[in-house]
């Protein structure tokens, strides 16, 4: 078996440090040398990481500014490093810019690699009197979602890309092993989404925003989705949450410096920040010096930097900041941006926190000085260009050299069948875990866990870090290795994850184009089918099989004729497994509204379409919304289940049948007078004035009396909220298309409906 790979990079534990005498260590240089050319062209996209810094005196005075504020030993840092925006509480997404709303890449960022935060005490006072709530994680973490600049990721091919929107999940050591430590699944985390959504629902739609156009990703939805990407704990089965380095920070105000990197490093090693067992505890440490520029001698942290620098070589950096608080009064000062990447539990707290200072019209964040913001996303860039993409890719690289391509070989095979039947080739393991494995593998079925040195372990942390580092062939090809290997051993998360990741890097690879003969939709739909039973029937687990289904069809929808089709089948399939609740059940149904209508016909007579269907599922999701007290939104469904029925070759085939007419007209008039009463009550409501058929004299002024004489086929429910009924009284025949009820999450059942206090029909 092929142990784990040492880190050949100079991260060694610093028990050998001393106040008196540095012993002098050999540090290999790992980086190429630098370039002949000046900062100002390479410094922003950093494609070559260079072992020594350039020339001072070549630099302009612009980026003399820059460096007199984040000081790094080889000083490369971005020349265009804009203004950081300010942010609402409300937001959940952040930055407003195109790309964030795109659904492909927020997938892929939801993805990124790790990167686990660990300060002394010292570091966190100065970020409690900047304000911060959180300590340095809390001060950092923002500025990791999205790096300033273009990053170079260099493939296993060598060929190198630059991505715009390349960023790290920045997070508390001390909370990912904690999490990973606990047996608890993410049982709650489907309840806490509804209920975070629930909040978002209930804060009205802002008249100033256009709707989104048909087929066009909502709001609401990015907003579910994004939550349910980032609520995923450390887990065995998969290791985009296994930190690829830690952050590992002191303060220029510690009274013994060495001894207290020495106990932080003993820490992260074996002791309270240590991860579990089945995490590879060989990941990059990167040392950083948080110099005070209120309180502290430069002079003394420049002095002990060097002496950082000595034995950290190129992993290590001065961070200088300010501890004075800020007001929105000080001049230059911008607001502390929100995190995009908060869990629901995190985003719900936040919401309870800033209640009271948004009903006193106080800010709601502190406010960071802009030096300050400047050297946090230098650093941060520097943290990730220089060095995390750097040990990423040389993992990449050897473990695909040691077991990825022996593997793919006849050899490899053979080896393979040998260990399955015979038990050639098997780890060694002491007699009492021995008891624990499998016949013939290395899978612990009473843990449910590989050891981090087992060949299947450093497998599918290639194929994580292939996938974070968007090589997506790579990732598809070791996923396809590890299916058979997790089948073998009856690992069903480890299978179910192999088998969603597979799914989704293949969907996610450019190069796979839906044309090939190797685009088999029936691979695809085995694939899902696989990942959605194991995740839910025998693990249990139902957020992750919802995260399988979901990423499935968001990436399938765009792929054509049959892939669109089968997206749709699978969100189906979400809602007739009770994955979601009340608010989740009609985000699902529009975008199976928006899979039926991307559905492209056959020829000119566009035959194969599916517009009646994606009409009829936007029918459904404005009744949906009706019950949810949204009737501004109900409106923009009905107006594009119209415009789906005008491009069928019969546009009034769905007058034909009688009870979906009468149901539609009743549904009509009910949005109608909705919208009409939040108008005079001066709810912010419509975004727009709906057109309605119907007789020139309706009035939206009509009292509820005369809509329960005119509307029949609605009822109460014992919840008091209104039913669409098709079947009651229409005769035989009658289909009842609303049954069964949208499921209500346990969050509203524990307490009183709000949508019900405003209820204009009762």
């Amino acid at each position: 078996m092929t142990s784990s790979p040492s880190d050949g990079d100079p991260l060694q534990s610093p028990n050998n440090l001393s106040t008196t005498s540095i012993p002098t260590l050999e540090v290999h240089k790992t980086r190429s040398p630098a370039r002949n050319e000046s900062p100002e062209t390479s410094a922003t996209s950093l494609p070559i990481r260079a072992s020594s810094p350039p020339p001072l005196g070549s630099r302009t005075s612009t980026f003399s500014s820059v460096l007199s504020r984040s000081s790094s030993p080889n000083g490369r840092l971005s020349l265009s490093i804009p203004r950081v925006g300010r942010s609402q509480t409300h937001s959940p997404l952040g930055n407003p810019s195109e790309t964030y709303d795109d659904t492909r890449s927020l997938i892929v960022r939801a993805f990124s690699p790790t990167v686990g935060i660990y300060a002394s005490p010292e570091v966190d006072q100065l970020a409690a009197r900047k304000g911060v709530k959180g300590g340095f994680v809390g001060l950092v973490r923002p500025f990791g979602d999205r790096i300033n600049g273009k990053v170079v990721v260099r493939d296993s091919a060598g060929a190198s890309r630059a991505w715009e929107d390349f960023g790290v999940h920045l997070a508390d050591l001390g909370q990912v092993a904690k999490d990973g430590a606990s047996t608890d699944t993410d049982a709650e985390s489907t309840e806490k989404l509804e209920e975070l959504m629930e909040h978002y629902v209930g804060e009205g739609f802002d008249e100033t925003e256009d709707p989104p156009g048909r087929g066009e990703t909502s709001p609401f939805y990015r907003i579910f989705l994004s939550r349910l990407l980032c609520s995923q704990s450390m887990s065995p089965h998969e290791t985009f949450r296994h930190p690829v380095g830690a952050v590992i920070a002191i303060s220029s105000a510690t009274s013994q410096p060495i001894e207290t990197l020495r106990n932080l490093y003993q820490q992260t090693a074996s002791g309270s920040r240590a991860l579990p067992a089945y995490a590879n505890p060989e990941y990059l440490r990167y040392y950083v010096l948080v110099h005070d520029e209120d309180r502290d001698d430069f002079s003394k942290s420049s002095a002990l930097f060097d002496q950082m620098k000595r034995h950290f070589g190129l992993h290590c950096h001065l961070l200088r900041l300010r501890s004075a608080p800020c007001t929105e009064a000080d001049d230059d000062t911008e607001e502390l941006p929100i995190s995009e990447w908060l869990s629901s539990d995190e985003q719900l707290s936040l919401f309870r926190d800033t209640a009271d200072l948004l009903d006193l019209d106080n800010p709601t964040l502190p406010y960071v000085f802009s030096s300050d913001a400047t050297a946090l996303q230098g650093f941060v860039r520097e943290l990730i260009a220089q060095s995390i993409i750097y040990h990423m890719e040389q993992r990449v690289a050897l473990w695909n050299e040691q077991i990825a391509s022996r593997r793919r070989g006849i050899s490899g095979r053979f080896m393979s069948l040998s260990k399955r039947w015979t038990g050639i080739g098997t780890s060694s393991r002491s007699s009492s875990s021995t008891t624990n494995l499998a016949s013939g593998g290395n899978y612990d079925s009473l843990q449910g866990t590989y050891r981090y040195d087992a060949p299947e372990s450093l497998l599918r942390k290639l194929a994580d870090y292939a996938f974070m580092l968007r090589d997506y062939k790579l990732a598809a090809s070791t996923y396809e290795l590890l299916r058979s290997d997790y089948s073998n051993d009856k690992a069903w998360k480890h299978l179910a994850g192999a088998n969603e990741m597979c799914c989704v890097a293949t969907l996610l690879n450019p190069l796979t184009s839906s044309g090939s003969s190797k685009f088999k939709i029936e691979n695809f739909d085995n694939m899902l089918e696989t990942a959605s039973y194991s995740y839910l029937t025998r693990c249990n687990d139902p957020a992750l099989a919802l995260r399988s289904i979901l990423l499935g069809t968001e990436l399938l929808k765009v792929r054509g004729r049959s892939a669109s089709e089968l997206a749709a089948k699978w969100a189906t399939r979400s809602l007739e497994l009770g994955l979601v609740g009340s608010i989740g059940h009609v985000l699902v149904s529009e975008r199976v509204a928006s899979c039926f209508s991307e559905r492209i016909g056959i020829g000119n007579t566009g035959w194969g379409t599916r517009k009646r269907k994606a009409a009829l599922w936007n029918i459904m999701a404005a009744d949906e919304w009706m019950k949810l007290g949204r009737a501004e939104i109900a409106a923009q469904k009905l107006d594009e289940a119209q415009e789906l029925y005008s491009e069928t070759k019969n546009t009034d085939s769905h007058k034909e049948f009688h009870e979906m007419a009468e149901y539609l007209e009743q549904l009509r008039l009910a949005v109608r007078m909705k919208l009409g009463e939040a108008r005079k009550r001066g709810f912010s409501g419509a975004t727009r004035q709906l057109e309605l058929d119907g007789p020139a004299d309706s009035s939206v002024d009509v009292e509820d009396e005369t809509l329960e004489e005119m509307n029949p086929l609605e009822t109460t429910d014992s919840r008091g909220r209104r039913r669409s009924l098709l079947g009651g009284g229409a005769g035989p025949g009658a289909v009842n298309l609303m049954e069964p009820m949208t499921p209500l999450s346990p969050a509203r059942l524990s307490r009183p409906d709000k949508f019900l206090q405003d209820d204009d029909f009762e």
